[in-house]
């Protein structure tokens, strides 16, 4: 025998179960008209009566005593499968893919954190410039430094940055003029839009031609604060990116400038994934590093 269509046996469910048409009909949000026309249809396909029909209400025949378990089991069956799609196949498990400069400059240095305060959550991170391929189920969840209008994904954010002119100690002297010290300097430039940005700021508030003095141009923010890091210049970078050297001494940035990214931090993936433990309290964890990480910068600054 073809199977009767779902929409008659979910009807049927909800009137077997509240014993009423009416009550079926209010449920559903349709008329009582139109229950009785799908009732009728499911025993005409089933060649036997399902109900037996009360002026105020109406009771299961034999018939339909046996079909009810086995719509319900089927119904349940349905929405389990349905449900599961939604959910985190593999719970203890937390796969990122990050931007290789923030992996490096920021989230490698303060992970331990996390799997300390969550030692059931295995952490694995992918470095990569592009935005993942959710549809293969290997990444839960990106971090990306844009605008977030990230097509089909969910997007949060998370925190902005601001540009900062760095440099190895000892190469600027913020007692002494700034701009002949900036000229006799090779400038290490990002090849980003926000980086570019910064120096023509930089450049214009100096009163000075930026592309007319030698410079190593690097499509990479973390080998640009590598090279800043090697004593081969200085450089305009993001401050999230460099807050462990600032602390170490490492490098030092020029207090009287700071650029305002376009750009901020967000995080990205499938709406669902939000929904998930492992995500939400990755989410609460980074929001507190951030958080931290601005205490200790502005309290740092304060004393210098």
């Amino acid at each position: 025998m073809k199977l009767p269509p779902l929409k008659s046996l979910w009807y049927f469910k909800h009137a077997a179960k509240l014993g009423s048409f009416k009550l079926a009909a209010e449920q559903l949000f349709v008329s009582q008209a139109a229950v009785s026309q799908q009732i009728r249809l499911l025993e005409q396909q089933l060649g036997c009566a399902l109900f037996t029909r009360h002026t105020r209400y109406v009771e299961l025949t034999r018939q339909g005593e046996q079909l009810l378990p086995h719509v319900l089991k089927g119904f349940d069956h349905l929405h389990t499968g349905v449900q599961s799609l939604s959910q985190d196949s593999h719970p203890n498990t937390l796969n990122l893919s990050v931007l290789p400069s923030f992996a490096s400059g920021w989230l490698l240095g303060r992970i331990s954190d996390f799997q300390h305060q969550y030692p059931n959550i295995k952490v694995r991170i992918e470095p990569s410039d592009q935005l993942a391929d959710f549809s293969t189920g290997q990444v839960d969840l990106g971090i990306r430094f844009g605008l977030g209008n990230y097509p089909d994904l969910q997007s949060e954010l998370l925190t902005d940055d601001s540009l900062f002119l760095a440099y190895k100690p000892g190469l600027i002297d913020v007692t002494k003029t700034l701009k002949p010290q900036v000229m006799a300097q090779k400038l290490i430039k990002d090849i980003c839009p926000d980086a570019e940005r910064g120096w023509l700021t930089f450049a214009e508030q100096l009163g000075m031609n930026a592309d007319a003095l030698p410079s190593l141009e690097i499509d990479n923010a973390a080998l640009v604060i590598q090279a800043t890091l090697a004593g081969q210049g200085i450089a305009i970078v993001r401050r999230r990116l460099i807050e462990t050297q600032l602390q170490l001494g490492q490098l030092e940035i020029y207090p009287d400038f700071e650029y305002p990214c376009q750009f901020k931090y967000y995080l990205a993936g499938p709406a669902e994934h939000f929904t998930w433990h492992k995500v939400q309290v990755f989410k609460d964890w980074l929001m507190r590093q951030f958080e931290l990480d601005d205490e200790q910068f502005y309290k740092h600054q304060q004393s210098l």
